[in-house]
């Protein structure tokens, strides 16, 4: 498995729980944490408080959007390694310009349906599609 500490930036809870959801039917051996608030997840990775190996983050969020949040956690030495996935209902394309401003930042559509968000997660957090997988989605 390519990743097994993931934290999901996202404000909305519904999002959140579909997510969290989708990690723990990929594997039990995944720990995820989830944090509402931009400013508070980049306080609580600059106290070492929560170290993902991978951080999922919802780019339209209230107060202070992703792209602040990338700005600020690329000029934290020890954090700036960290891979990042936009997670956006917005297109791939709006989203490019931030994607190509910064190292190690790929983007993952929101998706509506459980079968399909659990197989974009599970290429990204595995790294590739697993053949055995006998969940029925």
């Amino acid at each position: 498995m390519k990743y097994k500490n993931i934290l999901l930036v996202n404000d909305n809870t519904d999002d959140a729980e579909i997510f969290v959801s989708v990690l723990n039917a990929i594997s039990h051996e995944i720990r995820s944490s989830v944090e509402e608030s931009a400013l508070e997840a980049l306080k609580k990775l600059q106290d070492s408080k929560i170290c993902p190996d991978i951080i999922f983050l919802d780019y339209n969020m209230p107060y202070f959007d992703g792209s602040g949040f990338l700005k600020l956690l690329r000029n934290i030495k020890g954090l700036r390694k960290i891979p990042i996935v936009l997670y956006s209902r917005n297109s791939g394309i709006m989203l490019q310009d931030e994607i190509d401003k910064f190292k190690r930042v790929k983007f993952l559509k929101k998706h509506g349906s459980f079968k399909k968000l659990f197989e974009s997660l599970q290429k990204i957090i595995i790294g590739k599609k697993r053949e055995d997988c006998d969940l029925k989605l």
